[in-house]
């Protein structure tokens, strides 16, 4: 039986309800969600659902003149932070998105801290997170990037320690897809990714990550690096007037055979695949997000998982209002392997920020 979700999304805030601040580097935004959860098919069975998934985001942007040093932070407050407390550093609902210094260095730029992860491209939708890419789009890990932009050629090369700060494995929007505090963690990841501009607003690209895993079982109390794991994705990105069109292959692989409570377990292997076509009209988006993953693994019986998300935004000055369908067959574990999965979600939201 279908799982089917209303979530109704309203915000609001007033600039003259802050405080006065003297950095112009400074802004935030406010979200709140109503959720109508209808367990079976009969709608008037529901409760008519729940008001929560609500977050004050702060953002902190600055950048030193004199020395050219810049510093930018993402800062969630609120069950809707989308961040698990028995998961994340915090252990409760707020956390940093990002949070990085860098600095321009000729044609290249230096980060240092918690900031995007280069491979491929992330969906459209936001609300119900990247389906079936998940753990491989939104992907914000602590550690060291350098990007460079040269000519048509640009590219990424980075080194992350951890995938958050402390032994989390909660970095918010990644939808529980790397572990846990009890199982393992994703760390020591190097990343290349590198793309080649065809012509204008039309690009091509490559990306791949490599790293270890570190058991949390419990089962060795040194918490010892004993998993792998890599990735690799070829994307294209182009824009035609108002239409755009996003693709990428993906293949994955994670070895947890000698983490606790995975032992003897065969390497997790699927294959991800994703386009996205989008069309604007002014200040609507048009968009269907694809995602689909196929499963590798020695074993598994679920085979292929297959996600829709067509929605529009509409950019009403100081946010947006979104209207998103999602109708998916599978999800992912967070031991990155294809599971089943049968729900319908309807999204209406809003967000706001000053």
């Amino acid at each position: 039986m279908k799982k089917v979700h209303l979530s109704l999304a309203i915000a609001a805030i007033s600039a003259s309800a802050v405080p006065a601040v003297a950095s112009e580097s400074i802004s935030g935004g406010f979200w709140l969600n109503h959720a109508i959860d209808a367990q079976n098919e009969s709608v008037d069975e529901v409760s008519y659902g729940d008001t929560n998934y609500e977050a004050l985001i702060l953002y902190i942007d600055k950048t030193d003149e004199k020395t050219g040093w810049q510093f930018s932070s993402e800062m969630r407050y609120g069950t809707g932070a989308f961040t698990d407390p028995a998961n994340n550093n915090t252990g409760a609902h707020f956390g940093f998105h990002k949070a990085w210094v860098g600095k321009t260095f000729g044609k290249g730029e230096l980060k240092i801290g918690k900031s995007q992860v280069p491979f491929g491209w992330a969906t459209v939708n936001f609300w119900p997170g990247d389906e079936l890419l998940g753990g491989y789009a939104d992907q914000m890990d602590v550690g060291v990037k350098w990007s460079a932009d040269l000519g048509a050629v640009n590219y990424d090369v980075a080194y992350f320690h951890v995938d958050d700060f402390g032994s989390s494995t909660e970095t918010m929007d990644d939808g529980g897809h790397w572990g846990s505090t009890t199982t393992y963690q994703k760390t020591q990841t190097f990343v290349l990714n590198g793309a080649y501009d065809l012509a204008e607003k039309q690009k091509v690209g490559a990306s791949y990550q490599n790293g270890k895993l570190r058991d949390l079982s419990g089962a060795n109390a040194d918490r010892p690096y004993v998993g792998e794991h890599n990735a690799a994705v070829v994307y294209y990105e182009g824009e035609f007037n108002n239409l755009g069109v996003k693709a990428q292959y993906m293949i994955t692989e994670r070895d947890l055979t000698d983490i606790g409570g995975f032992s003897g377990a065969p390497k997790i292997k699927n294959d991800r695949k994703a386009v996205t076509l989008t069309y604007s009209m002014g200040d609507y988006l048009f968009y269907v997000d694809y995602t689909n993953a196929e499963a590798n693994t020695k074993g598994n019986t679920v085979g292929s998982a297959d996600s829709w998300a067509p929605g529009v935004s509409y950019n009403y000055g100081p946010g947006w209002f979104y209207l998103e369908y999602v109708s998916n067959d599978g999800d992912i574990g967070e031991d990155g392997e294809v599971v089943d999965g049968d729900y319908d979600a309807l999204y209406l939201t809003m967000d706001y920020y000053f």
